[in-house]
């Protein structure tokens, strides 16, 4: 009877699944602890990474302070948003670090561990250690004491009295503007270092220049360095540099205050140049700025390239506006004496204004009318692939907005024309936008201005 008990006992395997699911669940469970430690790890490293990002960035944000008052600074920061404690560390005294104008942050926390050392999954740690250990590090660059020369050239023929959006264009293209001088002055030490030059171009410029650097409507040289107020134009000696213009006629600017309407084949010539206010030589005054842009009004063709060369010589250092800084200063090594150079140009159409094409001779033709000298609006546009190629050449950061245009060739050009996002690839993105309604304009601008704040203000 006791044999027959025992082998049926033996036979029974009605309380196997209990047994497996006991055996089964405590590596299940020990899966989800180790899944809570490395969750705390996860945790500490995001608190660690906003402690240091912060630090560095408090310690990077001041001007006029000396290296350690930085690093104290930096050091409080972490303290304000880390707790050493919870992690049983001391932060130490040399926390933040400062190199070349880079402030530096690294530090390691240890985080404890209760299932990883029950499942010994650390890779060659002893038994008595199963702590995780986080590593984390952040930089930050100082502000440099920023100048900067800054030329907005837009566009103010006709076609920007037209609506977008309800809004009449050159309305929405005078508050981007606005906006974009005041978050790049907002970073300035001394405001006076932040200068722009505004050019507002229609069928040319109106400007104040030397009489030795224009003719007459007729074409004689006129003499003396007294400036005059004029419209002008293109020249058809130079017309891609920035060169102040030699004595020949070739060289000047031809005062010419009747503008056509559309262009040369527009026989009955209009008084465009009355209605048009001058260009904005370099000032630091904003206030001067904003009631420029809030007077000038549009009327006109449009004459992308004369906008273009009239921007470059209100930022270069010939004797034509007397504005520039000479352009070793663009990339000096000592940062206090660095300035950035700078054209923003802005249009919502193709070039209709007529304009010469210098025809390589370096001869100085004296004649009134030379048949040699084609004028046309293709002459503008390859001007200004010449303007922009040698402007970059000179050191200057060149910016294109497209607004509200649909011509692909003007498009093309401008985004040809642009300075590449990363100098040491000239072939990728370039400073190039384009805008179609409001709040692409000003998103663009946006960009723009926060851009050249951070080559003024954190440029190593």
């Amino acid at each position: 009877m006791l044999m027959k008990t025992f082998q049926r006992f033996r036979r029974d395997e009605g309380g196997n699944p209990a047994m497996v699911f006991g055996f089964a669940v405590v590596p299940f469970l020990l899966a989800a602890g180790v899944a809570v430690d490395y969750g705390r790890g996860v945790v500490a490293k995001h608190e660690l990474q906003v402690a240091l990002d912060s630090a560095v960035l408090a310690a990077g944000s001041l001007r006029s302070v000396d290296e350690q008052e930085r690093k104290d600074l930096g050091k409080a920061f972490f303290e304000a948003n880390f707790d050493p404690a919870e992690y049983n560390m001391t932060v130490p005294s040399d926390l933040i670090s400062i190199n070349n104008n880079v402030v530096a942050a690294d530090e390691t926390v240890t985080v404890k561990t209760w299932f990883m050392q029950l499942a010994n999954l650390l890779p060659g740690a002893s038994q008595s250690n199963h702590d995780m250990e986080v590593k984390t590090n952040a930089t930050a660059l100082v502000p440099q004491v920023g100048k900067a020369e800054i030329s907005l050239v837009l566009d103010y023929s006709g076609s920007m009295g037209g609506d977008l959006n309800g809004v009449a264009k050159y309305i929405t293209m005078r508050d981007a503007a606005k906006d974009l001088i005041s978050t790049i002055t907002a970073g300035a030490e001394v405001p006076a270092d932040i200068q722009y030059s505004l050019v507002p171009f229609s069928y040319g410029v109106k400007a104040e220049l030397m009489r030795n650097h224009m003719t007459d409507p007729s074409y004689a040289k006129l003499s003396g360095t007294s400036r005059v107020e004029s419209c002008l134009s293109g020249r058809k000696e130079n017309a891609t540099l920035d060169t102040e213009p030699e004595d020949g006629k070739r060289h000047r600017w031809q005062q010419d205050d009747l503008w056509y309407d559309i262009g040369p084949e527009n026989k009955d010539r209009t008084d465009r140049c009355g209605a048009m206010l001058p260009l904005r030589t370099l000032t630091s005054n904003t206030t001067q700025l904003n009631a420029d842009l809030d007077a000038w009004l549009p009327n006109g063709g449009t004459h992308i390239s004369s906008g273009f060369q009239f921007g470059w010589h209100t930022i270069s250092p010939n004797t034509v506006f007397d504005g520039g800084v000479t352009y070793d200063k663009v990339n000096h090594p000592d940062p206090e004496q660095r300035v950035l150079k700078a054209i923003v140009l802005l249009t919502d159409g193709a070039q209709t204004a007529p304009a010469y094409r210098e025809n390589g001779d370096g001869q100085d033709n004296e004649e009134t009318s030379d048949p040699t000298w084609p004028l046309n609006d293709t002459n503008g546009e390859a001007n200004l692939e010449d303007l922009c190629a040698n402007a970059k050449t000179a050191g200057v950061v060149v910016v294109t907005v497209a607004f509200d245009l649909d011509d692909a060739d003007t498009i093309n050009r401008l985004d040809t024309c642009a300075s590449p996002k990363d100098a040491g690839n000239p072939s990728g993105a370039k400073f190039s936008y384009k805008a179609d309604s409001i709040t692409e304009l000003q998103t663009a601008f946006d960009e723009i201005g926060n851009v050249l704040a951070e080559m003024v203000y954190l440029s190593d």
